[in-house]
């Protein structure tokens, strides 16, 4: 058996428990995906104009939630695989171990504190041309 480097910074118990985590949350996002692709009944005949107006906006803003769920989902996917290859918990930038206290409450961190921590100041301070990390698309300010 190969040694990997994520076994020296995470214990076996530790490891088991940021899986479940990350199984139980993909579990409870494919529910909540899934009854959400249940389409709303739209009754045209009945109500107002105003109605109609916050029908539509609640649609657009559970289509805005389940695309956000959709992508937290794609992470948490990647995060198990990277339990499966060995490599969960090293830092993306630096390669240095992630903290077991920090992937408990963020379980896909891909980056160290200090790492986050610099990529965050950087991005404050660069307000012109601000990429999303999780859309890829320009900010406008």
């Amino acid at each position: 058996m190969a040694s990997s480097r994520m076994n020296k910074h995470l214990k076996k118990s530790e490891l088991k428990f940021l899986k479940e985590k990350l199984l139980a949350e993909i579990e409870r996002i494919q529910n909540k995906l899934a009854v959400q692709l249940i389409p709303l009944e739209v009754n045209a005949t009945t109500g107002d104009d105003v109605d109609s107006a916050n029908d539509e906006l609640m649609r657009r803003t559970e289509l805005r939630f389940s695309a956000r769920e959709g992508m937290y989902l794609k992470k948490l996917k990647k995060s198990l695989d990277h339990i499966e290859e060995d490599d969960y918990g090293m830092c993306e930038d630096c390669g240095s171990d992630i903290s077991f206290t920090r992937l408990k409450a963020r379980p896909t961190s891909t980056m160290c504190i200090t790492c986050k921590e610099e990529s965050e100041k950087t991005e404050l301070m660069s307000f012109s041309g601000r990429q999303s990390k999780s859309l890829g698309n320009s900010a406008s300010l």
